[in-house]
């Protein structure tokens, strides 16, 4: 087959927010966190704050019109699978999976429903639990009878990690931020003693996630642990 003819690479397509904080080795914001064929695609105005805390459906969001044509853009270049840069976005996980027969995981949280399946408890590590609403739980494909299986916990609003993260600060303290998110899992996991697994909500966690692992002992998975993505990323 000629040059000409020859098939586009496919890789990961990697959805970003509009952020100025620091992506520190791991974050899944950053594309060396996924291999060597990933195309970034930021939506300008879509910051941090908002997004997490907007509760809007896909059809009444102002930023519905960018993330949808950001999918549509990817897919038509030839992504072969589609992520995120923030779990929030699992609201419109359905909305935007539908606009593409491209492989769309917007959030590790759509691990959930196959986890619940195996274990009686499941647990989440969210930058802002208290954001998280029904609608994003639908969006996971979570059912409303199988919330109380789910051990939720969010950093704290006055945390350093969350004020560099939902502030969109240029500087975070990465020393602190671990010692804050590895205290806020230990918490989680004295509140559920026989929990085996915790999924961390938030892109920005997975730098800390060996951490978390020696100090609790839990399995901990992110979007990392879903192979079309990593298998996008790397072909």
């Amino acid at each position: 087959m000629s040059a000409s003819t020859s098939l586009p690479h496919k890789f990961l397509g990697l959805i970003k927010l509009d952020t100025l904080f620091p992506r520190l080795p791991g974050d899944l914001g950053l594309a060396s966190s996924w291999g060597p064929q990933v195309q970034e695609v930021v939506v300008h105005g879509a910051l941090p704050q908002l997004i997490v805390q907007q509760q809007e459906n896909f059809a009444q969001s102002a930023f519905a019109p960018a993330f949808g044509k950001a999918v549509q853009g990817l897919a038509q270049n030839g992504a072969s699978a589609i992520t995120t840069s923030c779990g929030f976005l699992v609201l419109w996980q359905k909305d935007l999976q539908s606009l593409t027969s491209v492989p769309v995981m917007t959030s590790s949280l759509c691990l959930l429903p196959e986890l619940l399946l195996k274990e009686d408890q499941v647990g989440v590590l969210s930058i802002d639990a208290n954001s998280l609403t029904p609608m994003h739980w639908q969006g996971a494909g979570v059912y409303e009878g199988q919330l109380s299986r789910l051990v939720v916990r969010g950093l704290s609003p006055d945390s350093h990690f969350c004020r560099s993260i939902l502030g969109n600060q240029a500087n975070m303290d990465g020393q602190l931020a671990q010692r804050e998110v590895v205290s806020a899992a230990m918490q989680l996991k004295q509140s559920a003693p026989h929990l085996k697994t915790l999924v961390l909500e938030c892109t920005n966690l997975p730098p800390y996630q060996a951490a978390i692992e020696l100090a609790t002992g839990l399995k901990v998975l992110s979007l990392r642990d879903v192979p079309v993505l990593l298998s996008a990323a790397s072909q």
